[in-house]
């Protein structure tokens, strides 16, 4: 039997998974990198308030006003780069002060390399460490990499499409006449680690992959459409797609 993957193997594997995409963040905050998108999605009120900023923004600006001139580089690249190193130090720092190993000398500029970093980390993490402490270095690992999932566009878990669903046609609490966007891609095996080296196991071969597609409305389906139910919404794992794909279509197709 394997042995249970504890929290300092979750974080180790974190830091091996920032180290592994810090080149894409360092190349995306050039002007001319391709960069991730997906369809934005707003409620009414964020609608409201960023018209009402944007609205703002050109009374603002008159024509004594200096204007703006672009950045050589993608400053809120640049911020996130800062943070990142900054929070890479952070954890280094205090791990190597639990156990008394002299700390890291601080990053050079706000745009260094973390991966000593994030090296130091690790080795600290291997050692023993208080239980609080490593609970702690998980949190900051998790956010790390949340963060940069995020700006890299690799979390896809959550993301609404812009379909609507052919059985239930976007039914839900919210809006009982329908025309919500209920379908939603979930990595139902997210929360794993992969116990064969790779930093994310999304990418690993050898682990065990269940990306599905879920509607979230009000929604039953005969049950020779649905793949599989997941916490009594249905769904429908990645090798069904193009079935699902040819059922919308053929719905649009009749409107």
């Amino acid at each position: 039997m394997e042995p249970p993957v504890t929290l300092a193997d979750r974080a180790i594997a974190d830091l091996r998974w920032i180290a592994a995409y810090w080149d894409d963040i360092a190349e995306s905050r050039m002007h001319g990198t391709a960069r991730p998108w997906r369809q934005p999605t707003f409620t009414a009120e964020q609608v409201a308030e960023r018209d009402a900023e944007a609205r703002a923004e050109r009374w603002d600006r008159t024509i004594e006003a200096l204007g703006a001139s672009p950045a050589p580089v993608r400053v809120p690249v640049l911020d996130l780069i800062a943070d990142l190193v900054l929070d890479a130090y952070t954890l280094a720092y205090h791990l190597a002060e639990a156990v008394l190993c002299p700390v890291p000398a601080p990053p050079s500029t706000a745009f260094a390399d973390p991966t000593p970093y994030l090296h130091s980390a690790q080795a600290r993490l291997t050692e023993p460490q208080d239980p609080d402490t490593i609970s702690w270095a998980l949190d900051q690992t998790r956010a790390m990499v949340a963060t940069m999932a995020r700006s890299l566009a690799l979390v896809y878990d959550g993301q609404s499409l812009d379909v609507e669903c052919p059985w239930c046609h976007g039914v839900t609490p919210e809006t009982p006449a329908g025309g919500a966007k209920t379908w939603r891609v979930r990595d139902l095996l997210g929360g794993r680690t992969c116990k064969h080296g790779q930093p994310d196991r999304r990418f690993c071969g050898e682990c065990e992959q269940l990306i599905v597609i879920v509607c979230e409305g009000v929604c039953e389906p005969p049950q020779r459409y649905v793949g599989t139910w997941w916490r009594g919404h249905p769904c429908w794992p990645v090798y069904e797609w193009d079935w699902l794909a040819k059922q919308v279509q053929h719905v649009e197709s009749r409107c």
